[in-house]
This record gives C-alpha cells, structure tokens and sequence, in this order.
C-alpha cells in the first residue's frame, strides 16, 4: 500500500515554473530574459565617452531582459527602473559597486524568492565596502565590476539554497487562483 500523496515529500521546484505562463515556455524565457539582463548591464558598464551607443544598447536591452523573465507582470515592472538607474550608477567607479546590490534584489524578487533569501543582500554591501578601499583608480573599474558580478552570483544562488531551505512553495501563495494575472 502506497502513502498517501500529501504525506509524501515532494520535490522542491522553483516557484516561479508553478505560474501558468500566457506566452512562451519556462525555459527559453529564463536563459533568454538572464542573457538579455547580463548584456544590457555588460554593456552599459562597458560605456565610456568614445562608446555612447553602448549605454543606448544596453539601456534597451536590460529592461527587454527583465519583461521576458518568467514571473508576474507585476515583479517584472517593478524591478526595470531601479535596477537601469543603478547600473547608470555603477559608471561612477568602484565607490558605487554597492549599486550591484540593487539588480540582486531584483533576481531574488523576480524569482520569487522567499523573505529570507534576501538576507544575501548583505554579501555586496560588505564587497563593496572593501573595493572602495581596494580600488582606487578610476581604470581598475573592471576590477570592481569582476569581484561585484561574483559577489552577486554567488549570492543569488546562496539565496536559492536558502529559498530551498525555507521551502519558497509559500512565496507563491498570493498568486494562485488569480484569472485576470499577466505573466
């Protein structure tokens, strides 16, 4: 005799691909929207005076990014002006590497991440603060800019293990049922 379903533990599966999209599949919209975030912000921080049409390229494509990520229309709207404006930001030097705190919190909020992964926002704060000490000249930017992608990358899975850990199912909640969502 087989346990009863409720009992048996499940899987644990990214939020986010229990949403009943309107257009597209999970996967292309993930990798597709990720690869549109990483250049446009690429490309932005690659901006100088003598590659202006880098910062236009790059304005467009990382909010283009952030609309095809699959989540709720909501998130997605949410997250595009903060994260462009702080990317803008980020031109200023290793002083702004915390900026890079600003498109983490928006990952952990379009992924549907449970409150307590965000406690992973502390991770570029505390990197940034030691850059600015450590990067000095304006021409060791790629320095910060490397260290700070690390720094986030690393976090945003760190804030994945912890949505694991806290069992992000809950996050969904309020989404469930809702006729009229866009995705």
């Amino acid at each position: 005799m087989s346990a009863p379903e409720s009992s048996v533990p499940s899987r644990w599966r990214e939020p986010a691909t229990r949403l009943e999209l309107h257009w597209g599949r999970y996967r292309p919209r993930l990798i597709g929207g990720l690869a549109a975030v990483v250049a446009g912000t690429g490309l932005i921080l690659m901006t100088s005076a003598y590659s202006l049409p880098l910062l236009l390229i790059g304005s467009l494509l990382q909010p283009a990014g952030w609309a095809v990520l699959p989540s709720t229309i909501g998130r997605r709207v949410a997250v595009v002006v903060p994260c462009l404006g702080f990317t803008w930001l980020m031109l200023g030097g290793s002083g702004f590497a915390w900026c890079f705190t600003v498109p983490l919190a928006a990952w952990l909020l379009v992924r549907l991440r449970p409150l307590l992964s965000f406690v992973v926002l502390v991770l570029p704060i505390v990197s940034s603060l030691i850059l600015a000490r450590v990067v000095t000249d304006y021409w060791q930017t790629w320095v910060s800019i490397l260290v700070s992608t690390l720094v986030i990358v690393a976090a945003a899975w760190l804030g994945r293990l912890l949505a694991i850990l806290a069992d992000s199912r809950q996050s969904v909640r309020p989404l469930r049922n809702a006729p009229d969502r866009l995705d």
